[in-house]
């Protein structure tokens, strides 16, 4: 989209809505300063196999694969009719590495309450509603302020199938002003999911709001850990059984998982 476009719908934000204007703002000006100011961490990474390894051993208990084969293929074949209409670029779809992580560790744990923070189009979306569906229990809160684009709002979530909704709560806007005033309405989180923006000051925010919140057992995972030492910085203080980072298969990031018993 050009630069122009974002411009005169920033605009347009500033005077419909002048919060969301000073969130995309903040976002904006946060993620410049990060490139100058944040330091990367290099961990000690394993696979996301071996992540889901610890998980088991951990819970005692396998994965069960069923059903993800099937949310795989119905994920694929509507990116396929995205990419010709997409308001937004798809650089922002989940890796699928962290999707069936997300898929496992819900099957494993059977949560009744799952928060994540990012949609975008939808891809890790799709796989925990899958596996809520399949749990037979279990709602999905997604807090999502899209990129700008133009009918953006209407393609959060597109690549999730609409059998798949009636366990999803979409809340629109930014984590910051959501999760203050939904985490005490939920009164407990089994799983979190940061996937929302990597910067330092909103990974830390996130996990901090959150922390009070999480039940036990409960488990934490987030995306792109390698920029900054949030997540770092965040286990360590907070000590979970267990945390492990690892390595993503479809780029080149790191996502960390956190274990609560």
């Amino acid at each position: 989209m050009p630069s122009a476009t974002k411009l005169f719908l920033l605009a347009k934000t500033a005077l419909c809505s002048p919060s969301e204007f000073i969130d995309r703002l903040e976002a904006i000006l946060t993620s410049k300063m990060e490139r100058y100011l944040a330091h990367s961490v290099n961990y000690e990474a394993v696979t996301a196999r071996d992540a889901l390894q610890t998980c088991g051993e951990i819970w005692r208990q396998d994965v069960d694969w069923s059903g993800i084969a099937e949310i795989e293929k119905e994920v694929r074949k509507r990116m396929q009719s995205l990419e010709s209409i997409a308001p937004f670029t798809i650089k922002h779809h989940g890796d699928f590495s962290l999707a069936r992580t997300c898929f496992a560790v819900c099957r494993m744990l059977k949560p009744e309450i799952v928060v994540e923070t990012g949609v975008a189009y939808g891809v890790t979306t799709a796989f925990i509603l899958q596996a809520l569906r399949l749990n037979e229990k279990g709602i999905l809160h997604s807090v999502d302020l899209p990129p700008l684009g133009k009918n953006a709002d209407v393609f959060v979530g597109y690549l999730v199938p609409p059998y798949l909704k009636n366990r999803w709560v979409l809340h629109k806007g930014t984590s910051k002003r959501v999760l203050p005033s939904l985490l005490p309405k939920l009164g407990s989180v089994d799983v979190f999911v940061h996937d929302s923006l990597h910067t330092y000051w909103n990974i830390k925010r996130e996990l901090n709001i959150v922390t009070p919140y999480l039940s036990r057992p409960s488990i934490v995972i987030a995306d792109d850990i390698h920029d900054n030492k949030a997540f770092l910085e965040w286990a360590t203080h907070v000590r979970p059984k267990e945390w492990i980072a690892f390595k993503e298969e479809g780029k080149d990031s790191i996502a960390g998982i956190a274990f609560f018993v």
